[in-house]
């Protein structure tokens, strides 16, 4: 019952906020997906790249609920707490709760889909663009329906190392998706920065303080309380 309120107010806000837009242009959306365990300010970074060059109207941050070959990751709806909490303030960056609020495994495709679906069914045409590390790219061929997933987005793909990763570069690299799908590169700062290495600072009391100006304040507070990650048994979950 919680799910499904969650669920139906971010859906009466989310068509407030999208009728002023023209019905006859087609609405380019950004996604930032993942685990976000937790969000960082890399996230945040590429998504406002993303935005002011790809023309996007606006980004939605969308945690994962349930991800799949992960386990051990803080809960759902205090990962979505951290994204609400670190997109406050930025008016093109909404968080969307569309996967915490779904029962059993977190499949990209289906977002896609369901996302699809509604603004369709509100009578407006859109693209969605997927925001996704190069470290992730790859991995792409592997997840659920992949091919189906590729023919319902664009892919805007930061390169975490861009001496290296050229356009020419990433192509070479991606030849299952070369000629299946629509890509193109964000312009972004370089970074080393992950959801792993905060989750490793944190684990270590010695070293938590290291994660402070990388995560955003009230994320930050949050994690201190009682901090889930202390001696965790890390994992890689961007």
């Amino acid at each position: 019952m919680f799910a499904r309120l969650v669920m139906l107010l971010w859906i009466a806000r989310e068509w407030l906020r999208i009728k002023r837009f023209d019905k006859k242009e087609t609405i380019r959306i950004g996604l930032s997906m993942g685990t976000f365990n937790p969000i960082h300010l890399w996230h945040l970074q590429v998504g406002q790249c993303a935005w002011v060059q790809k023309n996007l109207k606006f980004v939605l941050f969308i945690p994962n609920g349930d991800p799949p070959h992960k386990e051990g990751v803080v809960s759902k709806w205090r990962r979505y707490k951290w994204v609400k909490w670190a997109v406050a303030g930025n008016e093109m960056f909404r968080a969307c709760p569309i996967e915490v609020c779904r029962e059993g495994k977190s499949y990209t495709v289906d977002t896609l889909r369901q996302l699809q679906a509604l603004y369709t069914r509100w009578g407006y045409k859109v693209e969605l663009c997927l925001i996704i590390g190069m470290d992730n790219v790859d991995k792409i061929p592997r997840w659920h329906q992949a091919p189906e997933l590729l023919k319902l987005c664009k892919l805007l793909i930061a390169p975490r190392d861009s001496m290296n990763m050229t356009p020419e570069a990433i192509a070479a690299t991606l030849p299952e998706l070369e000629h299946e799908t629509d890509w193109s590169m964000i312009a972004c700062p370089d970074t080393d920065m992950s959801s792993t290495l905060v989750r490793q600072w944190y684990a270590d009391p010695a070293m938590s303080h290291c994660a402070d100006y990388v995560v955003s304040n009230m994320v930050r507070r949050d994690i201190n309380r009682d901090n889930p990650f202390r001696n965790q048994n890390l994992q890689k979950t961007a």
